[in-house]
């Protein structure tokens, strides 16, 4: 038996008015639409699709609480740092909604709720939050931290999920100057994305920052202006995921006397698997530099770096193994799982996964992690 998804229904009333297409075009896709609109009978999921085919729109906006514009070239989502970002690209927009869409799922196929997520508010002691934190990430060798936080994170319940792209279209490439990730908070099923887009470093750095959003119940975009800020909240969050990743005790015992702290960075960054601005900022926030020496390092990393050779795109690799990384092995298990169970269809599947049957194909055989 498909597997029947839960809907506004006076939101999915409001599109379909919206879109001006005749009722009986969308009976064709779905015979028993007015059941569905008039709260009899509840969709499957691949009913909301046609009807969002249909329609013109994503899929994941009929799964949505709330509706939003979706004729804007800027979609509200009030949820994420709670104000509206303005002139977001429709590919931040599509994987926003994609990432709602996999969650809308995987809130419908699991019972227990996690009890660390907005277990926190500002208001509480950031040693406490960083133990809380630290206690689900365990100890730290500080060698290849990426791939062992990952582990560690989806360990505790956190879907986490790799893309440069919307999907798998090559030609809707993520912009990087836009945004470096982001946390969709649920008490069942939180989101992390990151984007692939960025350095191996900076994933690390968004990885366990947007975890320890999940703590303070917070969903969040993170983008390159948000890592300097200065508000309450993100001085706490870039706080307690600097300490994690460069702790200052051990910051502090590699520290030399006979160099400059500007001729360490490129040392300790490497060390910690982290950017030479994350270093520089630890050094400011652990008293080590001032305000006026941290300005006049950051102004040279920001020259350095703009007159810098510029990264390689991944010229793709091996299809299998990329797939697997960007996936999220446990969502991937729950959506198959329930196309075993009958729940839901083989189309549905590649609906919510995001592939065709080549890369779900790909995803059952899986592939080592890299």
């Amino acid at each position: 038996m498909a597997k029947e998804v839960a809907i506004n229904t006076e939101n999915l009333k409001s599109y379909i008015k919206a879109s001006n297409i005749p009722m009986e075009i969308i009976r064709k896709d779905v015979p028993k639409i007015e059941d569905i609109l008039e709260g009899k009978k509840k969709p499957t999921f691949n009913q909301i699709s046609k009807i969002a085919k249909r329609l013109n729109l994503p899929t994941g906006v009929l799964l949505l609480k709330q509706k939003i514009d979706s004729t804007a070239t800027s979609v509200n989502f009030r949820t994420i740092n709670s104000q509206t970002i303005d002139d977001m690209s429709p590919e931040l927009r599509d994987t926003i909604l994609e990432m709602q869409e996999k969650q809308e799922f995987l809130k419908s196929e699991i019972e227990d709720s996690l009890d660390f997520v907005g277990s926190f508010t500002i208001n509480d002691s950031s040693e406490d939050l960083l133990h809380a934190v630290q206690a689900h990430l365990g100890m730290d060798d500080r060698k290849k931290r990426l791939e062992k936080y990952r582990e560690k994170i989806s360990q505790a319940g956190v879907f986490v999920f790799f893309n440069g792209k919307v999907k798998d279209n090559s030609h809707r490439k993520l912009d990087l100057s836009e945004f470096r990730g982001f946390a969709l908070s649920d008490s069942k099923a939180p989101i992390i994305f990151i984007n692939q887009r960025d350095s191996k470093t900076g994933r690390l750095f968004t990885l366990i920052h947007e975890f320890v959003h999940l703590f303070l119940g917070d969903s969040d975009l993170y983008t390159s202006k948000e890592a300097r800020s200065s508000n309450s909240l993100e001085a706490l969050v870039n706080k307690v995921t600097g300490e994690i990743l460069v702790p200052k005790q051990e910051l502090n015992n590699l520290l030399t006397a006979d160099q400059t702290y500007r001729q360490q960075l490129s040392h300790l960054a490497h060390s910690f698997e982290v950017s030479q601005y994350v270093i520089t900022r630890r050094l400011l926030d652990c008293q080590f530099i001032s305000q006026k020496e941290y300005d006049a390092i950051i102004k040279e990393l920001d020259l350095e770096f703009e007159s810098s050779p510029k990264r390689k795109e991944d010229s793709g690799g091996n299809y299998r193994l990329n797939l697997n990384f960007r996936m999220d092995h446990n969502f991937f298990n729950y959506v198959n799982n329930a196309v075993l169970q009958n729940k839901i269809t083989y189309t549905d599947a590649f609906n919510i996964v995001g592939v065709g049957y080549k890369g779900y194909q790909a995803l059952l055989k899986g592939g080592k992690i890299a």
